[in-house]
């Protein structure tokens, strides 16, 4: 039995395949122990897998690609998320994305996923950020949802999980990031540890594949599984409920990364480090399936 420790930056059900496998016994039918390390950060699982500490991990998409940048030879072997999926909640005074002018915006910090997406989005509704509102800069994600109750923000990007709870506080979803292309959650590790273990790492993969189908076609399970995981989810069925259909439909069945939002994550990196527009997506992967 070969022990494994993958790691997950934080505690979202875009995160919790390998707990779907695990509960199934599939990584046990591989000859793998698994270890599920919540590092509850989602740069701390990028520097994880650069020193081995959990050599298989699903970070963002910034994060990893911010490594890169530091010169970290980090390879992406499986599409977990290949799109984000993001809701912008906001207090009753916003109706609509025209709403939003002369409001205060939540933001996470730009270098993760949230805030990134936040900018991208920002751009395309035309915003000019230093007129038309105010960007709080909250930090960590899970600081939005209480700036929000505290009616410190008027509107703030979630991901589902927390958007579909604020929805039933009353909070409305006005926009969302679904048809936006920029990668989201990899399957990731260094070519190092790819290069040596190259039998589990596609076993992983094909565990990874096997647990979206088992995620997709056992909806009553899953919901118990993430209830478990999420008890608060857990008290709010109908958040819990379109929380599951959402990464039921997002998930990538195949795990193949998607070349064109790889790119478009690269480009947006790239308006923060220009060096990431000298990084080509196609060297970033690695097909396994």
């Amino acid at each position: 039995m070969v022990h494994l420790k993958i790691g997950i930056g934080v505690s979202s059900i875009g995160r919790f395949l390998p707990l779907v496998g695990k509960a199934a016994g599939l990584f046990e039918k591989k000859g793998i122990s698994v270890e599920v390390v919540n590092r509850q950060d989602e740069e701390r699982v990028v520097d994880d897998i650069v020193t081995g500490a959990t050599p298989l991990g699903t970070p963002n998409a910034p994060s990893l690609v911010f490594s890169l940048l530091k010169g970290n030879d980090l390879v992406i072997v499986g599409g977990v998320l290949n799109r984000p999926a993001f809701y912008l909640a906001a207090n009753a005074t916003i109706r609509g994305i025209a709403d939003l002018k002369g409001k205060k915006v939540g933001i996470n910090q730009p270098r993760r996923m949230a805030g990134m997406v936040m900018l991208a989005l920002l751009r395309r509704w035309g915003w000019d950020l230093k007129r038309d509102l105010t960007l709080v800069d909250l930090g960590l994600n899970d600081r939005s949802v209480e700036a929000l109750r505290a009616g410190q923000i008027d509107a703030a990007l979630l991901p589902p999980e927390k958007a579909f709870v604020a929805e039933e506080e009353g909070f409305t979803l006005v926009a969302d990031s679904l048809d936006l292309d920029c990668h989201w959650v990899p399957l990731a590790t260094t070519r190092q540890f790819l290069v040596g273990n190259m039998e589990l790492v596609k076993k992983v993969a094909s565990i990874y594949v096997e647990s979206i189908r088992l995620f997709k076609s056992e909806p009553e399970a899953t919901r118990r599984e993430i209830g478990r995981w999420l008890p608060g989810l857990a008290k709010m069925p109908r958040a819990l409920e379109k929380s599951y259909q959402l990464f039921a439909e997002r998930f990538e069945p195949t795990l193949a990364p998607s070349l064109s939002s790889i790119c478009s994550i690269l480009g947006e990196v790239a308006l923060q480090d220009p060096r990431a527009g000298d990084i080509k997506a196609s060297s970033l992967i690695e097909g396994l399936i």
